[in-house]
């Protein structure tokens, strides 16, 4: 039985959140849940995208997109 996501993986998305990512004013550190601590959002951010850049379509590369994905509901519910 196949999980429907709630995630987009089209190209306009993917290209959409990896926009999203490299221009929105982020936090030095952010905190995802108990064991998810970013120390520097610039350089997690960095790493997604160059994954993302190299490899997508992959979609065992699909983690990186889902990545940037939470890390926006966190910034967009933290406002």
């Amino acid at each position: 039985m196949v999980q429907e996501s709630k995630y987009q993986f089209d190209e306009e998305s993917v290209a959409a959140i990896m926009h999203w990512a490299e221009t929105e004013q982020l936090p030095k550190e952010v905190i995802l849940s108990e064991s998810e601590h970013i120390y520097d959002t610039s350089l997690y951010v960095r790493a997604n995208i160059n994954d993302i850049k190299q490899h997508y379509p992959d979609e065992f590369y699909n983690p990186a997109i889902i990545r940037l994905y939470r890390l926006k509901e966190f910034i967009d519910n933290d406002q």
